[in-house]
């Protein structure tokens, strides 16, 4: 049999995350569109970034903020979470993701493009 492989152990760096646009947010305002930002909480750490607020944004949204995670070993996910600002109560959860990063460290320092299909708090897509 061969040796057992292990899991590759992802190290210390800097995770720039580029937060650029979304596209076809349901709408969480019954008399109003959509105000959405967007937090990202690095898993296992006390980081977390706010996107500012795109107001009267409906159901799209263009942000173009960069945010810097400082990772060590066992930073593995960071939750991206897109939300509605309300004024007058709480605000409103459009949909979230957990973004797995662990790939992210294996790209040779080369940019990865893609976009994070949003979960509502049903898990559906």
């Amino acid at each position: 049999f061969p040796p057992p492989r292990e899991t590759p152990r992802m190290g210390y760096g800097t995770l720039n995350v580029n937060v650029v646009e979304a596209s076809n947010l349901p709408s969480k305002d019954m008399l109003s569109k959509n105000d959405p930002y967007c937090k990202l909480d690095l898993q296992g750490s006390t980081q977390a970034f706010k996107t500012k607020v795109i107001s009267g944004g409906g159901k799209t949204a263009r942000w173009e903020e960069q945010f810097n995670f400082n990772i060590i070993d066992g930073n593995t996910q960071f939750l991206l979470s897109v939300m509605d600002k309300d004024k007058f109560s709480s605000d409103d959860t459009i949909g979230s993701a957990m973004v797995d990063i662990s790939n992210l460290f294996q790209t040779n320092g080369q940019p990865v493009d893609r976009w994070v299909t949003l979960k509502d708090k049903k898990n559906r897509d």
